[in-house]
């Protein structure tokens, strides 16, 4: 099939690429996403008990 410049929509090869594009970006992002490892979250604090506590 022939590329044909149509001034009333758009060729449907053309939204079959931008549909690939999009699919393909979608990918790449979600794999650069999950491949990265989390980094060890710092959760050491120091706890001073406090001198006014009553129970």
């Amino acid at each position: 099939m022939r590329w044909k410049i149509s001034r009333h929509g758009h060729d449907p090869r053309q939204v079959d690429l931008l549909a690939i594009i999009a699919l393909l970006v979608v990918i790449i992002a979600a794999y650069s996403y999950f491949s990265r490892r989390p980094e060890p979250a710092n959760t050491t604090t120091l706890v001073v008990p406090s001198q006014s506590v009553r129970w």
